[in-house]
């Protein structure tokens, strides 16, 4: 398997992690009951499983844009070392993204957010009909 693929895998395992996290702390919050209906009265959210459940959307936002990207790069032959790379920062910056996300942590999540981003726009300048490979 190419190396875009791999962390395009990588990345989707990542993102389940992320469903775990909201998946936990929701458990925590909330008794089985509650979860097992329809919802319709549940508790507003904790500090913690907002941050849990913001975390999972913004994490469905980037998956939105990674993964037309690799599987555009691959398709079109366009891979390289910067789409390569690109993957990987964005693995990377997206593992701690979630962390800091659920703990709270200022400045440094968005830090990781946008070194996330910049994996992207990496992989995006490949892909482009009129740069890259």
């Amino acid at each position: 398997m190419i190396p875009e693929l791999s962390w395009l895998s990588a990345a989707s395992a990542l993102f389940f992690v992320y469903i775990l996290g909201e998946i936990v702390t929701g458990n925590r919050q909330y008794k089985p009951g509650d979860l097992l209906g329809p919802r319709d009265n549940l508790a507003p959210y904790s500090p913690g499983l907002g941050r849990a459940k913001r975390a999972t959307a913004n994490m469905i936002e980037a998956m939105c844009l990674f993964v037309p990207l690799v599987l555009v790069a691959v398709l079109s032959e366009r891979t390289n070392q910067w789409t390569e790379l690109g993957c990987m920062i964005f693995f990377f910056a997206r593992l701690a993204f979630a962390p800091l996300y659920w703990f709270g942590v200022p400045v440094v999540r968005t830090l990781a957010y946008f070194a996330g981003a910049a994996g992207l726009v990496m992989i995006f300048l490949q892909v482009l009909p009129f740069t890259g490979a």
